[in-house]
């Protein structure tokens, strides 16, 4: 009995489902910069985040804090229930999670604002939160 091979055999295959789980997975956070571009007068989401683990179970609500103010616009943040698509993990269940906008103003260029978002963890979850996360957003307005 080839015991070597059937070990690489299944940590190959192991690794395929991981990994096919991972694709289909959101980030868990944003990344360190956000590049926009987006027309005078216009609302874009800059960042859209559910926060729920892998068990389907709230984290609680993500908070967020303006570090910078835009010149160009405004950006405001926005709590929402948020309803997994069908297809994905935790299907249809609702979870807490946070839509973070940018309101392009009149005047066109490029705007800078930098935000910080923490992800807590409800008290009964055993997953740490995993802090705050500091995002600097450049926005072409044009």
């Amino acid at each position: 009995m080839d015991t070597t091979g059937i070990a690489w055999r299944t940590m190959a295959f192991v690794a395929c489902v991981m990994g096919a789980g991972a694709a289909q997975a959101q980030a868990a956070y944003p990344p360190p910069s956000i590049d926009i571009s987006v027309a005078i007068g216009q609302k874009v989401a800059i960042w859209v985040q559910p926060n729920y683990s892998v068990l389907c179970r709230s984290l609680g609500q993500p908070t967020f804090q303006l570090d910078s103010k835009p010149t160009l616009g405004e950006v405001s943040p926005e709590w929402i229930d948020y309803t997994v698509p069908d297809g994905q993990r935790c299907e249809t269940m609702r979870f807490p999670g946070m839509i973070v906008w940018y309101q392009a103003g009149q005047t066109p260029g490029t705007d800078v604002v930098v935000w910080t978002v923490g992800f807590p963890r409800e008290f009964t979850s055993r997953v740490p939160g995993t802090g705050d996360h500091r995002v600097t957003t450049t926005v072409v307005v044009q």
